[in-house]
């Protein structure tokens, strides 16, 4: 069987005229590909983009000549050139695969069946999925779930459209409250996943639950181990004040040490000093092995220094032919308060590749070798050489 082969350009444009940005944009793509044409495009615009969509598409087919065109709505854009936030702007990564099975869909609500049947040929011998749902109408722990079962093994990665309005673009056309999305069969990918999350106090068993609320972790009152792990934190009073506290639930309890990037975090809803009970976001249940984060500024850079670092170490001597980064919308300037912040690491880390993204209400990624839902989590997927 032959090897895929990969060359891709990425371009951002920069404006408050739409079509002007994604014509730069699209122009920068394809002399940086330096081919006639490309097979696939992703196009990720600001929500002014909305109102000339169905322009968008079909400028960047033009210009591309991508017979395959994917995308949606952003709260915020990039590229390896940078990163756009609370202003205009349109990221384009056009992709020239030879090799590469692609199977583009799109779903109006309840179409997951359909959509196992349509990409399981094409990732049944290894592949990945990118979705680029919209907000409304989605259920992605369902969505999942069914996923992780008809598809085990094929990783999921993507992000939730954002902004107002919100909307994906499918080949010619602007849709809405739509599942977007790729299929992409016989390519290598390596994904590094950036919860953003340091890990505080230890590991504990939850050995007293119902539901969401944990009444005793290590046959001790909840709230008492929660308050020992803040008391590990150098300077918790401004830590805590900056950042948020959250459950990281172990993928695999077995493994000894537990260390960053063994967890899937979730959000605490709140504790009860005088019950000493803690309530987090999704049920739990007597067995789990938890042990509590912080999320801010500083873990977070932490987590994708360390993210990156990991990658690059599985990717070796196999440089980035392309990639594709989906970053939650509460990161960016909202938590780093600096422009380019994550864009700037891959680069330093991994090398200046064609890449391409947006800002998210929410990613797809897999923890474990199983595919979740995260929230302020950025996620890199690249396509390395062979």
């Amino acid at each position: 069987m032959t090897s895929p082969v990969m060359a891709a350009g990425a371009g951002l444009g920069r404006g408050g005229n739409a079509l002007s940005a994604v014509m730069d944009a699209s122009l920068t793509a394809m002399d940086r590909l330096g081919k006639d044409r490309a097979h696939l495009a992703f196009v990720f615009t600001t929500p002014d983009g909305g109102c000339v969509a169905d322009a968008l598409v079909h400028t960047v087919r033009r210009v591309t000549g991508a017979t395959v065109v994917v995308g949606c709505s952003g709260a915020g854009v990039l590229t390896g050139d940078g990163e756009i936030e609370a202003r205009p702007g349109v990221a384009v990564l056009a992709v020239h695969a030879e090799g590469c099975a692609m199977t583009p869909f799109c779903f109006s609500e309840g179409g997951e069946a359909e959509l196992i049947d349509r990409v399981a040929p094409t990732v049944g011998s290894g592949g990945l999925l990118v979705l680029l749902p919209d907000a409304r109408r989605l259920y992605p722990a369902a969505l999942l779930d069914r996923l992780n079962q008809a598809l085990p093994g094929v990783p999921v990665v993507g992000a939730v459209a954002a902004g107002a309005p919100m909307f994906e673009l499918f080949q010619t056309d602007r849709v809405e409250r739509s599942l977007v999305g790729l299929a992409l069969g016989g390519v290598p990918i390596s994904i590094g996943v950036a919860q953003g999350c340091q890990p505080i106090g230890a590991p504990y068993v939850i050995t007293r639950a119902e539901g969401n609320m944990m009444y005793e972790i290590g046959s001790r009152p909840a709230v008492e181990i929660l308050r020992e792990a803040i008391s590990t934190i150098a300077n918790p009073d401004e830590r805590i004040h900056e950042g948020d506290l959250y459950a990281g639930f172990a993928i695999d309890p077995k493994k000894s040490p537990l260390g960053r990037g063994d967890f899937l975090v979730r959000g605490l809803v709140s504790f009860d000093q005088k019950a000493g009970t803690v309530i987090v976001i999704e049920p739990v249940h007597v067995g789990q092995t938890i042990q509590f984060h912080v999320r801010d500024r500083e873990s977070a850079h932490v987590d994708l220094e360390e993210t990156l670092t990991a990658m690059a170490q599985r990717l070796g001597s196999r440089p980035p032919q392309c990639g594709l980064y989906f970053n939650c919308l509460g990161r960016g300037l909202n938590l780093f308060e600096v422009l380019d912040h994550d864009v700037m690491m891959i680069r330093k880390t991994l090398g200046d590749f064609p890449l391409a993204g947006f800002f998210g209400n929410g990613e797809f990624a897999p923890i474990g070798g199983k595919n979740f839902f995260h929230n302020y989590t950025g996620v890199l997927a690249v396509f390395p050489e062979t």
